[in-house]
């Protein structure tokens, strides 16, 4: 059986890395080919050999370019006429790929605009039904522009999140947040399923491996907290890790901070670790190798996945606390969603939206793994 996932940005990103590459994966273990279809964020500069790929028997197919150009960090957003001819060209582009697929099932990774269009008109044509797989719930999460323009982006948004999976033969989610929200908007639970990320193909990496990051690094001997992820205060409550750090350095003054990743509130978190007089116990590595995360998670001694209670952070189910567990390093986060049963008993859950919570949660793990 030929299936098709329809997604809206590129590996580089954790949903299509940590969620659906994993769920094409084990269609190949069933005996299914797989195809995965992709927006780049730089497409105009991919050349035309690495826009097609084989991994473990999935395909990989980079047909266009994301709603936004660049990478965290790097990115600029396209104004309003270009944004809305790049997303009906991608939208084209991803449908263009399906219906010449000629697949027996298509896919929409997490519905948001430019593929729910895409999946919409695939299905038209081809006369098949799509499932939906949902790992978020972006209408509640993502930044829109400011005026009509983003009152408009929002309501868009939020239509294909509510109205695109009825439309479906059947959904799964990560959460019981979102198997709960699609409840609530009538979706028969006969179609409906919840399925947890989990940690597929990752494992502690080799000590002598992890030594050597730890030299590079100037981390000898030093206690590290690890954060993982998007540089967010909005989505990912990076702000909030910063704030407990002070409070942790009391308590553990050998303590560094190690920073993997970007994006685009990376010099406003910078300018508040130099206003908190943190910034010289922080390393900043920047964004790296999906493939060399497990080493920065297993040179810490704790992780930690901030977060404040908000519906999107209900919704998710995060790569950072999975990837994390999977290389033995234990994780301190807020009692949201699903964290508690994504913990178990490897890690320490506070309440959240407090710093001071977060900091005697980190200040417990590192003390914990000294002894």
């Amino acid at each position: 059986m030929r299936v098709v996932y329809l997604c809206t940005s590129s590996l580089d990103y954790p949903s299509p890395r940590g969620r659906w590459l994993p769920m094409a994966r084990q269609r190949v273990q069933a005996g299914d080919e797989p195809h995965l279809l992709l927006l780049h964020p730089t497409f105009d500069q991919l050349a035309p050999g690495a826009r097609h790929s084989l991994q473990a028997g999935v395909h990989i197919h980079y047909v266009g370019q994301m709603q936004v150009y660049g990478l965290p960090g790097h990115r600029r957003q396209f104004g309003r006429l270009q944004l809305m001819w790049v997303s009906l060209h991608s939208a084209w582009a991803l449908a263009r790929h399906a219906l010449a697929l000629m697949p027996d099932e298509l896919v929409l990774c997490k519905p948001q605009p430019v593929n729910s269009l895409a999946v919409l008109w695939a299905a038209w044509v081809s006369r098949r039904a799509f499932d939906v797989d949902c790992d978020d719930y972006e209408a509640g999460a993502n930044r829109f522009s400011a005026g009509w323009m983003g009152a408009m982006q929002r309501w868009l948004v939020r239509w294909c999140e509510d109205q695109v999976p009825r439309r479906a033969r059947r959904m799964t989610v990560n959460t019981r947040f979102l198997y709960d929200r699609y409840r609530s908007l009538g979706i028969d639970e006969t179609h409906l399923r919840r399925v947890p990320n989990t940690a597929h193909g990752i494992s502690r990496p080799p000590a002598d491996a992890v030594a050597q990051l730890q030299v590079d690094l100037g981390l000898e001997g030093r206690s590290v907290v690890a954060y993982v992820g998007t540089l967010s205060r909005v989505a990912h409550g990076v702000d909030l890790l910063l704030e407990a750090m002070p409070l942790v350095l009391k308590e553990v003054p050998d303590v560094r901070l190690l920073i993997v990743g970007d994006g685009d509130d990376r010099e406003a978190l910078q300018q508040l670790a130099v206003y908190l007089e943190i910034a010289k116990i922080i390393v900043w590595c920047g964004s790296v190798p999906p493939k060399s995360v497990p080493l920065y998670f297993a040179l810490a001694n704790c992780s930690v996945d901030p977060v404040y209670d908000t519906p999107a952070a209900r919704g998710r189910s995060p790569l950072k606390i999975v990837e994390s567990l999977a290389v033995g390093t234990p994780v301190v986060t807020g009692d949201v969603g699903d964290r508690v049963e994504m913990i178990g008993c490897e890690g320490v859950i506070v309440r959240p939206g407090d710093a001071s919570q977060l900091a005697l949660g980190i200040v417990q793990l590192l003390k914990s793994r000294e002894g």
